[in-house]
């Protein structure tokens, strides 16, 4: 081969080399010019806040309490039915933060959490109902495990499930869960095999099976994930297997449809608005939802009306929200 064609081939190699390493720069482009799916919705009336307690009742969400950036602690509550942000009765309980929230049977449920007044500082497991149709709280039974904060809970049928935790002081989290009857006012105990302690995990429920997973232990995200449908708990694929990552704590989550969403958080390089998307039906994460436009953790989330929402919380740098977005599913 002359010299004139051995030129030839080398400019051939070169521009081939050059449109390949342009093309793998396209396709890691962080840039989403896909349909919107995020919109500003009614900005939440109340303080700005984080570690609200959330919970849904007939298509109307609720927002109970919280911590202000001063560290002041909330016992206010407001509805919310997608048009406007109304005024509830005050919760009350002692004032806290990072309780969870419940509903079952037509009644929202509010417990767990951390309190800073007298002898209601520290972490807590009390427990109050709230009764739409009288706008008033009751207290219920204790919860009968260790008092905690950033617990998850979730309804299946008529009965309520609340477990897992954290205790700050003494860098404690918990593998425990109870189930709550509501017609008996009593908590049970239920059998878990997690393979980790944890607190800030997620939970969300599609046709009556819970999903539990993300949080952290021993100061790290953890993998595992479950399902439980009332009476077993079943290991599902880790957060991290197929190319995938969906390790979050202090993240929003919620159910349209068929899917389970979790919403921003916190992963092990800091507070993200990453969207994960959970089909049940072939055990698949997605990460192709367009991201939250403000990044938050500690936030409160909930579904209603076939759209998510997500309210509240904080940046993870010092700043402290009470705007609220809407999300509509179109990938």
């Amino acid at each position: 081969m002359n010299k004139r064609n051995w030129l030839v081939l080398l400019l051939i190699g070169a521009l081939a080399i050059t449109t390949f390493n342009s093309c793998k720069k396209e396709e890691s482009t962080d840039t989403d010019d896909g349909p919107t799916e995020w919109e500003k919705s009614i900005v939440f009336t109340g303080k700005p806040r984080n570690g609200a307690a959330t919970f849904t009742i007939n298509d109307v969400a609720y927002l109970v309490g919280g911590q202000m950036k001063s560290t002041d602690l909330l016992s206010d509550s407001y509805s919310f039915d997608g048009t406007a942000w109304t005024k509830r009765a005050d919760f009350s309980g002692p004032q806290r933060h990072s309780a969870v929230g419940f509903a079952v049977a037509g009644k929202g449920y509010v417990g767990l959490g951390y309190g800073s007044t007298g002898e209601t500082s520290g972490p807590l497991k009390d427990f109050y109902q709230y009764d739409p149709a009288t706008n008033a709280w009751t207290k219920i039974a204790d919860f009968p495990g260790d008092a905690r904060h950033s617990a998850v809970a979730f309804t299946l049928g008529n009965a309520a499930y609340v477990g897992l935790g954290r205790i700050d002081a003494t860098d404690e989290t918990f593998s425990d869960f109870y189930k709550y009857d509501p017609a008996a006012n009593k908590w049970t105990e239920i059998q878990t095999s997690f393979s980790n302690k944890k607190g800030d995990a997620y939970a969300f429920v599609i046709n009556n099976v819970a999903y539990v997973g993300g949080g952290y232990s021993n100061g790290v995200p953890t993998d595992d994930f479950y399902s439980f449908d009332g009476t077993t708990w079943k290991k599902e694929k880790g957060l991290t297997e197929d190319d995938k990552d969906a390790r979050r704590f202090r993240a929003g989550a919620f159910t349209i449809g068929n899917n389970g969403y979790v919403v921003s958080g916190r992963s092990q390089s800091g507070v993200v608005g990453t969207v994960w998307k959970y089909n049940p039906s072939d055990k698949t994460w997605t990460d192709g939802s367009q991201a939250l436009p403000s990044a938050r953790e500690k936030a409160v989330s909930f579904a209603i009306k076939g759209k998510g929402y997500i309210t509240t919380g904080n940046n993870g740098s010092g700043s402290f929200f009470d705007d609220t977005f809407e999300f509509t599913p179109v990938r």
